[in-house]
């Protein structure tokens, strides 16, 4: 309680909604604590208040301003409210959302009385003051607490603590989740909330009884720092019937007789009766009122149930149009999350800088997710550390301080190393339960950030992570799995264009590199001898067409399939709709082709980095038998495709070496590959691995195709050189395959050999060292 402001703080002053306004919380429980009849009746006194004062104009603007008040405070376009929408008496709100409401009615009336007289004039509808007119005015007030309930909800708790007929005490408290909503601003939200309520309840007397308003005496008020609102409320008592005036004519009749009897012996018994039968007459009509009054009761209670029908009735109608709000609210989102993707592939598709690429995707964070700052680190596998961080959202210090940092990542139980090392998303709505697993340099971070929550997903291409990129929350929000499935798609779109710009630059820096060693020996030649000047020229040609080529392929070929490929795959996955059984067959034969071109494109930056003896090697602790399963799980969908068996024969036990485990997948797949490729159906494919001595393993492809001519053998492994040229057009490629296997295996300090004769099959055998005594560099 020590940090609540005094009630003259009002919860304007902080800002945004810290809550969903409607629809479902993020636990997916419905928000009801605020009746649309509640709302409406605010709207509707704010425009008579403003037209009877202004005009209807006035009136109408007022309504514009209030809309546009409150869309200013809720940062989820999704739940931004219109006029129309407001006054719908179906709709449920939180608390929050309806104190915001309040106090922009305040502000736009100029009225500081606003809620007393909104009190009077609109929480008792005409609907209410007609069915309660069957009733007295002590079975209105005893029924309080039915009416808090049906316009809030569990979010105040009414009770009745006496009522007589002329007094009535009072009390109301808020829930614990009403609590929360208000925060520091509790009281002065509470003042509102009694203002309204004491004023509706003393109106009772005058709306429904013509009767004057009941006076109203505060005992206590949570606005004041007590635990409750208490009131006491007095009003000029309704006359009631008696019924003691029959029993007394009774008395007097049977009274009269005995005195007749004596004092008039004269008069018969007869007439002493007539006489006497008066008073028993009266008692008879009394009796027939009491008989009617137990009418008019019981047509109350047929009233009450009718009643308490219709709010059963109203009560299924409001929850129907609740879910169908809910409904509208997802299906903006999804809207909004797909344009937002549209825009952000846009963005990367049409560039190869990193640095634009990852400022994009940062500011889609912001701007489109309404995360408060977000950050890109790339991660070192050498160094295993996380660098050369882009964080947007904060001052250029602070950015210049995050860029600066090198954090290394060795604890796979570390947040950093669950993302880094492990590849999976992390979650925090609470940054003090983790603050232990991060690393120092980013709990200084975060400290400086002045962070509640944050995301982090891994940013991955293919099997290879790139980087991190982490979203903030300053302010108390839930998370939720919803929102790690959209940071993990903008993830990957940033991780496509991150590994395309890395690729052109590559490239670029090879293209200089061989333009450097053409001008170089170009030079040497012309010192040499002159006269081979002509010659020399035509080979800068040809380097420049290679290097125009390879510029080619990386960009004009590759952006337009990385997006061909995107969208398919989109398609594929029925993100715009279902598909027919056609066209998804047209799109998967899209989708495979545009994966050829790309692995055309890959052969090509490959033979071109091993040419240029640039291609990173990444040692690594590897279990061959393990890449080995993992190569034919990847290709087996392939061959049964084909009617091909395809398995494998491994050693006994793991066979673990020394070495990049990516290159040894891409010499398999490629072996595996072309064994699939130019093997009928009905054949088969067998991976073997085996120790074949102290310091050496041995993995081989066999297969049962056709064999290799004896006189292709000798070229086999020569870039572009393919044995197999009058093959099925299904079969052709650019035949570097081989020519990448024969560097890669020669990277590793390998040797690779092939056994075949035509008709009889192919086995290639690659021999690799199982701990190189140092390690070949690229």
């Amino acid at each position: 309680m020590s940090d609540l402001l005094n009630k003259t703080h009002r919860i304007v002053e902080k800002g945004v909604m810290e809550f969903r306004p409607f629809g479902q919380d993020p636990k997916g429980e419905k928000i009801r604590d605020v009746s649309g009849m509640t709302v409406r009746a605010y709207v509707e006194y704010l425009q008579e208040t403003m037209t009877r004062t202004k005009g209807r104009e006035a009136g109408d603007l007022a309504l514009q301003d209030l809309t546009r008040l409150l869309n200013e405070r809720i940062t989820d376009p999704a739940y931004h409210v219109t006029p129309e929408f407001l006054q719908n008496p179906w709709n449920s709100y939180s608390y929050e959302f309806v104190m915001y409401l309040a106090e922009f009615c305040v502000e736009l009336s100029g009225d500081s009385d606003f809620h007393l007289n909104l009190g009077r004039e609109k929480f008792l509808s005409p609907i209410i003051q007609v069915l309660g007119r069957a009733f007295s005015i002590v079975q209105i007030y005893r029924l309080y607490p039915y009416f808090v309930e049906k316009f809030t909800k569990g979010a105040l708790r009414p009770k009745v603590l006496t009522v007589t007929n002329g007094a009535a005490v009072m009390r109301l408290e808020i829930s614990e989740k009403t609590a929360r909503q208000f925060g520091r601003y509790r009281f002065g939200c509470v003042e509102r909330i009694c203002q309204a309520t004491k004023s509706a309840i003393a109106e009772v007397p005058a709306r429904m009884f013509l009767l004057k308003s009941a006076m109203i005496e505060d005992q206590r008020c949570m606005g004041n720092g007590d635990e409750f609102c208490e009131w006491r409320f007095t009003w000029e008592p309704q006359l009631s019937s008696s019924w003691v005036w029959p029993g007394i004519g009774v008395l007097f009749g049977g009274i009269l007789m005995v005195y007749l009897h004596r004092n008039y012996p004269a008069l018969s018994i007869w007439e002493d009766a007539g006489i006497a039968a008066i008073p028993a007459v009266i008692f008879w009509l009394a009796g027939t009122l009491w008989n009617d009054r137990r009418a008019l009761q019981g047509q109350s209670k047929v009233i009450q149930e009718q009643l308490q029908f219709v709010e059963a009735q109203h009560e299924e109608l409001r929850v129907a149009y609740l879910e169908q709000e809910q409904t509208a609210v997802e299906l903006r989102h999804k809207i909004g999350e797909l344009t937002m993707f549209y825009q952000i592939g846009l963005r990367l598709s049409s560039t190869l800088d990193r640095q634009y690429a990852i400022r994009s995707g940062l500011e889609a964070l912001i701007g489109d997710l309404q995360y408060d700052q977000a950050m890109i680190s790339l991660f070192d596998h050498t160094r295993s550390i996380a660098h050369k961080a882009t964080l947007v959202g904060v001052s250029e210090e602070i950015a210049a301080m995050a860029s600066a940092l090198e954090v290394p990542i060795t604890d796979p139980e570390s947040i950093e190393g669950t993302v880094l090392l492990k590849g999976q998303p992390v979650l925090v709505n609470d940054v003090a339960e983790v603050h232990h697993r991060l690393h120092p340099l980013n709990q200084q971070l975060l400290t400086t950030l002045n962070t509640h929550g944050f995301l982090a997903i891994p940013l991955r291409f293919k099997d290879r992570i790139l980087g991190a990129m982490v979203a903030y929350r300053t302010t108390p929000s839930l998370l939720t799995q919803a929102d790690t499935n959209v940071l993990l798609t903008v993830g990957n779109q940033i991780a496509l264009a991150l590994h395309n710009a890395d690729t052109y630059a590559e490239v670029q820096q090879l293209n200089l590199s061989l333009e450097a060693k053409v001008l170089e020996r170009t030079f040497d030649l012309e010192q040499v001898n002159r006269h081979l000047e002509t010659t020399n020229e035509q080979l800068q040609q040809l380097d420049k067409v290679k290097s125009q080529l390879l510029s080619h392929c990386s960009h004009e070929l590759r952006t337009p399939l990385t997006s061909i490929k995107g969208f398919s795959e989109n398609l594929i996955e029925g993100l715009v709709g279902q598909l027919n059984e056609k066209q998804r067959k047209y799109l998967l034969r899209i989708n495979a082709n545009a994966d050829r071109l790309t692995q055309m494109i890959d052969d090509l930056l490959d033979l071109s980095r091993i040419e240029a003896g640039k291609i990173p090697m990444n040692w690594d602790e590897v279990n061959l038998s393990k890449l080995a399963s993992d190569v034919i799980d990847q290709y087996q969908l392939l061959a049964q495709g084909k009617g091909q068996a395809l398995d494998g024969r491994f050693a006994k036990g793991d066979l673990w070496i020394l070495a990049d485990g990516d290159r040894l997948t891409q010499i398999l797949t490629n072996l595996v590959h072309n064994a699939i490729k130019f093997t009928p159906p009905g054949g088969s494919i067998r991976i073997t691995t085996d120790r074949t001595g102290e310091n050496t393993v041995m993995v081989s492809v066999s297969d049962t195709g056709p064999g290799i001519p004896e006189e292709a053998i000798p070229k086999l492994f020569d870039p572009f050189y393919q044995a197999h040229r009058q093959q099925e057009s299904g079969t052709k490629g650019l035949g570097l395959g081989l020519a990448i296997v024969k560097n890669l295996v020669d990277l590793h300090g390998g040797a690779i050999a092939v056994e075949c004769g035509k008709e009889q099959g192919t086995t290639f055998k690659v021999t690799l060292p199982i701990k190189p005594k140092q390690p070949p560099q690229a």
